[in-house]
Formats: structure tokens, sequence, C-alpha cells
């Protein structure tokens, strides 16, 4: 017989789905974190463009369109930069094969979505992260890196700390914000910020839309903005609704397909760019989830 207080966690797992489980979110420990540091100065924006097996190929035209996507949003941002007299200096720079040829590698599961929720959230993530190390390491095989004299180098990189490392020295920049582009144009997933909120491993974006403002939003995440509606990292309904009321119009919202011309940077962004030093006691509501 199964005493009742064993009874009770094994009916809460049939109840809940495998992705479920009680995780705080502190969106804070996102600030100044990681390799992307505060949005100033010169920035690398990397973008690798990926074909997962459930994901639409990667054609000539939609890789040219998608950098086009990426230059409106890093003008956006900076525009965003000049007005609050923040120095930015954003350099993009992308990876492809020979003739528009995509690194090919089948996600964990079908979606990101599905990836990151079938079981528990860590380990969607560490699933993640192997999925970037091996993309890393496809094009990271490219990359030649220069020996100097009696000093013994990888020659090139094997992961995504190895190729950010990489990108750091050649761009001579401290800031790489690596974006992983999957062509989901025609189907439902998500976009999602990976290792922000710590530094056990190296930060990354796998970015499932080519809207500039998707691309702009994710960008910002990796530099510790903090989501402001219903992600995987934020749940908490109050929390969701407060934040629309303090902004409407803040590029951390659910701004699918939406026009970034129209968007802003909202005082808790700034805040956790490092484009604020001070946040009003109002907001730290939305610090934590």
């Amino acid at each position: 017989m199964i005493a009742p207080f064993k009874i009770i966690p094994f009916l809460f797992i049939l109840l809940f789905p495998q992705g479920f489980y009680n995780r705080k979110t502190d969106f804070s420990k996102g600030k100044h974190n990681n390799v992307c540091k505060d949005l100033k100065d010169n920035v690398l924006v990397y973008v690798i463009f990926v074909d997962s097996r459930e994901t639409a190929p990667w054609t000539e035209f939609d890789i040219r369109t998608t950098l086009d996507s990426l230059n409106v949003a890093v003008r956006w941002l900076t525009k965003q930069a000049k007005q609050n007299n923040i120095q930015l200096n954003l350099i993009t720079d992308y990876y492809i094969g020979p003739e528009y040829t995509p690194v090919k590698r089948a996600l964990p599961y079908e979606t990101v979505q599905q990836s990151v929720t079938q079981g528990r959230f860590r380990k969607g993530i560490d699933l993640l992260n192997d999925w970037a190390d091996y993309i890393a390491k496809r094009a990271g095989s490219t990359m030649n890196i220069e020996q100097k004299d009696g000093i013994r180098e990888i020659l090139t990189p094997k992961n995504v700390e190895r190729l950010v490392a990489f990108l750091r020295d050649e761009k001579q920049v401290e800031s790489v914000a690596l974006l992983f582009m999957l062509n989901n144009y025609y189907r439902n997933d998500i976009s999602i910020p990976v290792n922000h909120l710590d530094d056990k491993d190296i930060e990354f974006a796998i970015i499932s839309y080519k809207y500039p403002a998707v691309i702009a939003q994710n960008i910002l995440n990796l530099f510790g903005a903090a989501d402001l509606y219903e992600t995987v990292y934020r749940k908490n309904e109050k929390k969701i609704k407060a934040a629309k009321e303090f902004f409407p119009n803040d590029i951390m919202q659910d701004i699918y397909a939406g026009r970034i011309d129209q968007l802003s940077v909202g005082n808790l962004t700034k805040f956790l760019i490092g484009w604020e030093n001070q946040l009003d006691d109002h907001y730290r509501i939305l610090l934590t989830d």
C-alpha cells in the first residue's frame, strides 16, 4: 500500500506536463553578465544560419532578406542608444557555407519550444547547449586561427565558448551577441535566449523569425533585458499585466510581426542593459517572476 504522502507528488507528476516545475526567475542576474555585459561601445552581432530537420530550408532569398532585417534591427538599436546618449557601435557578421548553405542540425525535439519544455527545463537547456556546440564546431571548422610564435593554439573553435573567444579576438570586441537563425517563417515556434541569466555556459539566442523587432528583442535579452510577456522565463499573470500597464510599447513585450519603428526601450529595459544606473522602485516587481 502506498502511503498518502507519497501519492500526492505522484499525482502532481501525472496532472502537470513534464515541462512544469516551480522555478523562480531572477532577471536581475542577466544584468552585466556573461559575454554580453552592457549594451555599449563595440559589440559584434554574429548570425549563424541553421537548417533543422523540421524547419523550412534556407534559400538565398531567405538569407538575404533576413540579413536586411538584421540591419534594420541594428539601425533601430543604434538610434535608441543615441537618443539615450549611449555610445554604441554594432558590428554585424554571419556564417553561411559555400553557395548559401547553412549548417544542418536537427533540434533536440521538433521545435525550439518542445526542446526546452519536453522534460526538466535545465535538461532542455543542456540539450540546446549541445545543439549549439555542434553548430559552433561546424562553423568554426572553416575559421583558421593564426598561431603565435611559441604559443600552442587551438586551430579551430570546437564549441560555442571557443567560437565566441575567437570572434572577440578577431573583431577586437568584448561583447558578442551570438544568434542561431532558424527559418520558421511558416511554423509556430518561439525564439529564446539561452544562458543569459547565469554564467555556467556561454549565452546565445535561437531566433525563429526574421522580423527586425524579434531580432532586436533577442539581442537585448542577451544584454540582460527582461521578458515583459509570457515566455518560458516569465509566467506570473499579475506581473505580465503590470508590465503591460507600465510599458505598453516596450520592445520586450510580445512584438511578433510588430513594426519596430513603433516600439521603444522602457526604463526597466534601459536599467538592465546598462543604459540607466537607477531603477524606480515602482518597477522592481518585474525583476523577478
